[in-house]
């Protein structure tokens, strides 16, 4: 990536440039001085009480553009707080909570006529956005003053040459922390690469934590309490498709933005003043979605977008909110990863093209004759199983499989072989049906009511879960084959008892990607948090005699519990009627409880279970068996199964029945579950 922050000065600078630190300092110190600036003219000093007192007249501090340009919000106490920490990015010291002295201070910074520093650039070259707002409504042309000229910042705006732009979404991404809600970033287009299909040199926009420090406990914590630095960062969109679909997965889909050329050019003169600020990153909320809708709507203000954002933002949450702003969104398309790529042709394969296509995708095979194998299969469609084989070796690549000599060298002659082929018109077309956008997924709050009956007695029970998605919800634009939860509660009320809190989750995460010889990537499954355990009366779980008070001879606790394992998902995901059988998930791990019912206060063992799931229409299938063996205790094994099935009405309300048993346990249970 490059960050926005361009180089200072294209020739050689001062040794004072040797020193970012120093550097940071002089330019906090002039914008100190800047903003203090009093002309010696009298002609300047008289323009520029003018139109200090017609701002105020005005109150221009108060206008909705001038509180956006600077990232202001309201406080608890009606005051109003930039959203920016760094202190460079204001001409006065009360600047960052003072709109009218930062707006005056602005003003008098564009009346500077004294020389520049080499390292430093004239306010009015630093902030172009705030010098389109005051041109507007103060009608005066400050360059008249200041006779500067903006080389650095034109040469930037001009090689950028933007013509409009396009939010795009990067899909959910398991196998990283920072990527589980997908991303949005902006692409900014240039109708020069739109006419000659070259959009792949556009530039990309993203705003982004800097997370340096990658350990799991920190990472968590500090990008949950905005412990991290936020900053934008431009950079050519060919990179940002190269990592997404290429190397993690993951489908981009483009929305175009409806923005005429007056709001396109404030967001690009804005774009280049956020390369002095830097704000706190808040994975939950203040992140990389709310950064390009708080930008998005600067270029336009009466979208009024964060009005109508949550307690939580996540980058699906946006897609669907600019969606539902009239005409805003005027064009969409998916940019399909290199693994959808290869799927897709795969599905739309007969059974002849298949097996050519397994043959010729073991690269290992040194006795393969290329050439005489395609001859014997003369029905084939030779530019799709070339085009799918040639796929599956870069995607192959880009995952660190490390090919030998022979491999390449029919990598190479099989590209040979393709390129013999005309390429004008293929004989095959793509369908993506099976990847769903992500405004078609379900909302991430839930509520449930239901109740049922166990061994325990009858009960009534209330869930709630935060966000976001478990793998009995609709899989249209959630995490395929994944479960991705966060605060989810139960609250149990058993017959003739008072209510209790039966399971608390504050994190669980699975993903059950399919294992194939194309993509060979593990499943794995960690969970944290609560759980309700049953113990017998009859007997402590050390072998002492308990007396029985009671007819019922269980008991239950609630026991801290965390749970990671790791294994293989398997389906036949290539078939057009997908996936015909199911998917069956096998893994392997650990679980670790706590509670001082247990002789030694604690329990941890290892476990195997198998995970079966089956969509079909409105319903889906979800079985499991838990096999769980506690070994450095004296706590009994347990066997645990269940078996789910859900029923969609829509994509916010949903009906299940769910049956499950352990050693001690068993209990039916039927809910109505409402997600907003």
């Amino acid at each position: 990536m490059v960050c926005i922050l361009l180089s200072i000065a294209a020739g050689k600078l001062h040794d004072l440039n040797a020193d970012p630190l120093t550097l940071y300092a002089l330019d906090l110190q002039k914008a100190r001085e800047w903003g203090q600036f009093q002309p010696n003219s009298s002609t300047n000093l008289n323009r520029l009480t003018e139109l200090l007192l017609l701002s105020d007249e005005l109150r221009l501090y108060e206008d909705f553009a001038w509180i956006q340009l600077l990232h202001y919000e309201k406080t608890g106490a009606g005051e109003y707080k930039s959203a920016v920490k760094s202190e460079r990015f204001f001409f006065d010291p009360k600047g960052k909570v003072n709109p009218r002295a930062e707006l005056q201070a602005t003003i008098r910074s564009f009346f500077v006529t004294e020389e520049i520093p080499v390292e430093l650039i004239h306010p009015l070259c630093s902030y172009p956005a705030r010098y389109l707002f005051l041109k507007k409504h103060l009608h005066f042309e400050f360059f008249d003053i200041s006779k500067v000229r903006c080389e650095r910042y034109e040469n930037w705006k001009n090689s950028l040459n933007v013509n409009s732009v396009t939010l795009v979404f990067a899909s959910h991404y398991l196998q990283s922390p920072a990527s589980f809600f997908g991303h949005t970033l902006l692409k900014l287009n240039q109708n020069k690469n739109a006419n000659s299909q070259t959009e792949l040199l556009d530039y990309g926009v993203n705003y982004a934590a800097d997370a340096r420090n990658y350990n799991p406990i920190s990472y968590a914590y500090l990008g949950l309490t905005g412990g991290y630095q936020g900053r934008f960062y431009l950079f050519p969109y060919f990179l940002k498709v190269n990592e997404y679909n290429d190397l993690e997965n993951r489908d981009l889909w483009e929305y175009k933005i409806g923005l005429s050329e007056e709001e396109t050019n404030i967001l690009i003169s804005h774009l280049w003043e956020l390369s002095r600020a830097e704000f706190n990153y808040y994975f939950l909320n203040k992140n990389c979605s709310y950064q390009l809708l708080d930008w998005l709507e600067i270029a336009k203000p009466n979208l009024d977008l964060k009005s109508n954002l949550g307690v939580v933002i996540s980058p699906v949450e946006t897609i669907k909110l600019l969606l539902s702003k009239n005409e805003l969104i005027f064009d969409k398309q998916i940019r399909p990863s290199l693994y959808s790529e290869i799927k897709s042709k795969l599905i739309e394969m007969n059974g002849e093209e298949k097996e050519l296509f397994w043959k010729l995708t073991d690269f290992t095979n040194n006795h393969l004759d290329t050439d005489s194998l395609i001859r014997n299969f003369p029905k084939i469609r030779s530019d799709l199983v070339l085009d799918a084989t040639l796929e599956t070796y870069r995607y192959q690549k880009n995952r660190g499989i490390e090919f030998p000599e022979s491999a390449k060298q029919k990598y190479k002659q099989l590209l040979k072989m393709r390129s013999q082929i005309p390429g004008e018109n293929l004989s095959y077309k793509l369908s993506f049906d099976f990847v769903t956008p992500p405004e078609s997924s379900h909302p991430m709050g839930r509520v449930s009511l239901g109740g049922g009956y166990s061994n325990l007695g009858s009960f009534l029970e209330w869930k709630y879960r935060f966000a976001y998605h478990d793998l009995l919800n609709s899989s249209m634009g959630s995490p395929p084959n994944g479960e991705l939860v966060f605060l989810d509660g139960t609250v149990r009320n058993y017959e003739g008892k008072k209510p209790e809190l039966t399971s608390f989750s504050l994190m669980r995460i699975l993903s059950l990607h399919p294992y194939n010889f194309i993509s060979k990537q593990l499943s794995y499954l960690v969970d944290f948090g609560w759980q309700t355990v049953v113990f017998s009366k009859e007997k402590e779980l050390f072998g002492q005699v308990r007396p029985v008070e009671e007819l019922n001879p269980y008991y239950r606790k609630q026991v801290s519990n965390f749970e990671a394992a790791f294994g293989y998902t398997f389906a036949d995901e290539f078939s057009k009627f997908a996936p015909r059988f199911g998917m069956i998930s096998v893994l392997a791990g650990s679980k670790f409880q706590s509670n001082p019912s247990f002789e030694t206060g604690a329990r941890i063992g290892p476990n195997i279970q198998t995970i079966y799931q089956k969509e079909f229409g409105n319903w889906k299938f979800l079985g499991s068996v838990v096999a769980q063996h506690y070994a450095f205790s004296r706590n009994p094994n347990t066997v645990t199964g269940s078996l789910k099935l859900r029923y969609l009405f829509s994509d916010t309300a949903e009906l299940r029945l769910e049956l499950f048993s352990e050693r001690f346990y068993r209990e039916l249970n039927l809910s109505f579950h409402y997600l907003f």
